[in-house]
């Protein structure tokens, strides 16, 4: 029969079968030699390129290592915003601003928020000092609102920025204008941007009274004491006023020159003399100068607050002392005391060794051997202070500044 080949027996059969067996294999060879495809990426990872294989490993007479299995580089991270940092000051833009609060968008890209309470230093409402678009700055509080906001405060930030200037001018000396805005019982508040005090008696060179008359005024003062963890602000104007004062005196001092004429008022009175006011300058009038004759206390001449003329006796520039004098205004009585000449005159005081009179409005002495013709041992035995006695002149010593008088001879004379 005449067309295709029909197998023969079982033993064709077993070709066919081991054929139909050796396709598959090869089949399945060839599949496994094909790349296996990378999985697919999941969502919200960024998709990568597989590795390349690694290069076989070179020929060893040892025994064979395994491959390495390679390290697949981390997934690119979107940056996270910054945690809050309680007390790290922060700027951003304002977006939106009330008279309770003020909405902003931070450098970094975090929301924001500071409210009224937080805002100013005096209660400002925040619309009165800011708009939409303008930058803003505050220290982060240790919270974040229901809004999840980052919570700041102005009022902390602006603290901190007067504390910090403040000791600038602390350390350099700088002078500090500040306006009072109250009073207390031992001083005045003022606003440095900060609360500083100033004690009562620090305000002026002399004592005040009425300090409600400083409340408004911008004084300028010198920081004493500051210490910012106690918040304590001790300031003066007492100090610049002293500063003033040394100076003006010895642009005074300079002017003034030796023997020149002042007048001035009497500041105080001391034992051994009076202090007197000649333009911003005090000068000592010692007791000697008071007057020409003798003076025990400086009250016997001068009382505070009279008006007197001075002349001045000496400068001492660098110690700033003036030497002035009252009785050499006037003139020298010795000069209108005549040797030889009887006049009238008033006991002042006794001694043991005779009597003072005074003449022309000086002390001049009689002597126990000038009282009387006989031995005198005391003088209360011819005169007593107050006694009007004649007397001789016998001599007068400008120099020394010594008159010697005589009851016995003005007494021959007469007799």
């Amino acid at each position: 029969m005449s067309g295709l080949a029909q197998p023969d027996g079982p033993a064709d059969r077993s070709d066919v079968e081991s054929r139909l067996t050796d396709d598959a294999h090869s089949h399945h060879e060839s599949r496994s030699e094909m790349p296996v495809p990378p999985p697919a990426p999941t969502d919200g990872a960024k998709t990568t390129e597989a590795p390349a294989p690694p290069p076989p490993p070179p020929a060893s007479t040892g025994a064979a290592k395994p491959p390495e299995t390679p390290v697949p580089p981390p997934p690119t991270r979107m940056p996270t915003p910054e945690p809050t940092a309680p007390g790290r000051v922060v700027e951003g833009v304002v977006t939106q601003v009330s008279s309770e609060s003020v909405d902003l968008l931070l450098d970094d890209g975090r929301p924001a928020v500071i409210s009224r309470r937080n805002f100013g230093l005096h209660n400002e409402e925040p619309s009165s000092v800011l708009s939409v678009g303008d930058r803003a700055f505050g220290a982060e509080l240790a919270r974040e609102d229901p809004k999840n906001r980052v919570v700041l405060s102005r009022v902390w930030a602006l603290k901190r920025q007067a504390w910090d200037k403040l000791g600038q001018q602390a350390a350099s000396g700088e002078i500090v204008r500040c306006r009072v805005v109250s009073t207390s019982k031992k001083g005045v508040v003022v606003d440095a941007g900060v609360r500083g005090f100033v004690p009562a008696s620090h305000l002026e060179l002399e004592p005040v009274r009425d300090l409600t008359s400083y409340v408004g005024e911008t004084l300028e003062l010198k920081i004493l004491e500051i210490d910012p963890r106690r918040e304590k602000l001790v300031l003066s104007r007492r100090a610049l006023l002293q500063k003033v004062q040394r100076r003006e005196r010895q642009e005074l001092i300079s002017s003034i020159t030796v023997g020149e004429v002042r007048k001035g008022r009497v500041q105080s009175l001391a034992d051994y003399g009076a202090f007197v006011d000649i333009g911003g300058v005090s000068g000592l009038v010692h007791l000697s100068e008071l007057s020409w004759y003798r003076v025990s206390k400086p009250s016997d001449v001068v009382n505070v607050g009279d008006e007197v003329e001075v002349k001045v006796l000496d400068i001492k520039v660098k110690k700033r002392r003036i030497s002035l004098s009252i009785r050499q205004t006037t003139p020298d009585p010795l000069e209108a005391i005549d040797v030889g000449s009887i006049v009238v005159g008033e006991v002042s005081r006794l001694v043991d060794f005779g009597a003072f009179v005074l003449i022309s409005g000086f002390e001049g002495l009689v002597h126990l051997s000038e009282m009387a013709e006989y031995r005198v041992s005391t003088p209360e035995s011819i005169v007593a202070p107050g006694d009007e006695v004649r007397v001789k002149v016998l001599s007068v010593d400008p120099g020394r500044r010594r008159v010697e008088l005589s009851i016995r001879r003005a007494a021959e004379y007469q007799g």
